[in-house]
């Protein structure tokens, strides 16, 4: 384990001290946390391959087009 992640878990395992909810409910939380948070990497990453598609000239769908294919 590396040194950052041993002070991560000495603060969390204060922070449990400190407030006196369990472990697990703040492992629950990290977890949901890291989920998100990975959630967003993926559509960062899909955003910057449309991006270059579209940077690239590859012909794109008109916003209006999208609208009333799909009535909105």
């Amino acid at each position: 384990m590396s040194i950052i992640q041993k002070e991560r878990l000495e603060r969390l395992e204060k922070a449990i001290e400190n407030v006196g909810l369990s472990k697990d409910y703040y492992i629950r939380k990290i977890n949901k946390k890291i989920e998100r948070y990975i959630e967003d990497l993926e559509d960062i990453a899909l955003a910057d391959k449309e991006l270059a598609k579209i940077k690239a000239g590859e012909e794109t769908i008109p916003h209006e087009e999208i609208k009333a294919k799909y009535g909105l």
